[in-house]
């Protein structure tokens, strides 16, 4: 192996978890380097782009103006009859590639040093430090040596795919989106709740400057998609609009990987799962898993005590059955028990995911009837919906429809839990 350095964090990916990740870490005075597949942060971009003032103020981002393509008021719910409920809460549409080279700058001017153009396409740890085989542009090779892995690739997870850390991956949603010219809009977020274009998903208008906006979908379909977002751009009155481009994408649905955690290694991000569950935002979930893995691995180098926590699953306790690893050496700082309190830490942040997404299920079980019901039901300001609201909506819909008060219940916790401050967006 070439003599190369051997930093305290290899971050893999440059988005919002892997760029947090870097800024968190340098900042504490990690040694760190950002490995980005990419030859440019940010591009392509994947996702709807939005983020809340919830989230800015959570982290402390003053975002430039160049990374805001538009400010928004809330988010508006459309059911399958056109009903109409809001989210009065402010946010922001962002230039999301602008904004990732934002969050790569910052890293880097915390000390972190980023590396484009390198994709990881092998890991194994021996002796407490990890080798990660890299194919760079051109097709040349290079190794980078780390003590501790944040793995912020996105939904690929690149290290389950190369350490089995993880025995399965999630479940994933198919997202189509065009960015489109002389869109109609008010400055709310339209998300459309109408199960026949989008199955198990949902569609929406996001508008961004000067008229333009994203127009998109996510759907268990994925064979599906386009022909369902050209149905609804045909619906819409917008066929003949100018499609400035297409982009699109696969979003983890199904809740954190079994395992976030293990010896020198975190995930982050959409790698661990981390996405809103009703309406599958990631980007807040992104960027404060980032910090925390940052934070957790600046503790344990310095030595600071961890709670006496076993690792998920049946096998975890000693990760040796993958290529990716070989037994922890003694008095290894970056060991599975000393990287524990990271799941400790995004448990008692993030939303209660086993239960949201059995909600979800059921939330997307109801006919379009039902669906439509239940929403002249809700209060027309969502922010503030009350455990009396959804009682009274349950017992609505078990005297109309029959439906189980408890799924009704279930499936409006987790619609409430896509505001900003639980993480929603």
């Amino acid at each position: 192996m070439p003599d190369s350095p051997i930093y305290d964090v290899s971050v893999i990916g440059a988005g919002p978890a892997g760029c947090s990740a870097a800024y968190s870490a340098a900042k504490e005075g990690l040694s760190t380097v950002i490995l980005e597949e990419h030859p440019r942060v940010g591009e392509p971009v994947h996702c709807g782009e939005c983020l809340s003032a919830w989230a800015t103020k959570r982290m402390g981002l003053e975002l430039p103006d160049e990374a805001v393509a538009c400010r928004v008021k809330g988010i508006r719910v459309l059911f399958p009859d056109n009903t109409a409920v809001l989210w009065r809460e402010e946010g922001y549409v962002l230039d999301k590639h602008v904004f990732e080279q934002f969050l790569a700058v910052r890293a880097q001017g915390a000390g972190a040093a980023l590396q484009t153009g390198t994709r990881v396409s092998s890991m194994k740890r021996e002796n407490g430090v990890w080798a990660l085989g890299a194919t760079r542009a051109g097709g040349a090779s290079s190794t980078f040596r780390a003590r501790s892995v944040i793995d912020a690739s996105g939904y690929e997870a690149v290290s389950t795919r190369l350490t089995g850390v993880n025995s399965r991956k999630f479940d994933m949603v198919s997202g189509a989106q065009y960015l489109m010219e002389d869109i109609p809009q008010d400055g709310f977020i339209d998300f459309y709740l109408w199960p026949r274009l989008a199955p198990h998903g949902y569609l929406w208008m996001i508008p961004k400057r000067n008229g333009a906006a994203n127009v998109g979908l996510v759907t268990n379909e994925a064979a599906n998609a386009h022909k369902y977002l050209k149905q609804f751009v045909q619906e819409m009155g917008w066929t003949g609009k100018k499609i400035i481009r297409p982009f699109g994408g696969m979003i983890p649905s199904s809740g954190p990987m079994p395992r976030i955690y293990s010896d020198g290694l975190l995930l982050a991000g959409d790698a661990a799962g981390f996405t809103s569950p009703m309406f599958e935002g990631g980007t807040q979930l992104a960027l404060k898993s980032g910090e925390f893995a940052a934070r957790v691995l600046a503790r344990a180098r310095s030595g600071v005590p961890k709670p006496d926590v076993p690792m998920v699953g049946t096998d975890a306790a000693s990760p040796t059955h993958s290529s990716g690893f070989a037994p922890t050496p003694s008095g290894d700082p970056f060991s599975a028990h000393a990287l524990s309190e990271y799941e400790n830490l995004c448990r008692d942040e993030f939303p209660p995911y086993e239960k949201l997404v059995r909600g979800k299920a059921k939330f997307y079980s109801f006919s379009d009837p039902e669906l439509s019901a239940i929403g002249r039901m809700m209060p027309t300001e969502l922010v503030g919906m009350t455990a009396l609201d959804k009682a009274g909506i349950a017992a609505q819909t078990l005297l109309r429809f029959g439906l189980r008060a408890g799924d009704v219940r279930d499936a409006l916790d987790t619609f409430s839990y896509s505001v900003g401050e639980k993480y929603g967006w």
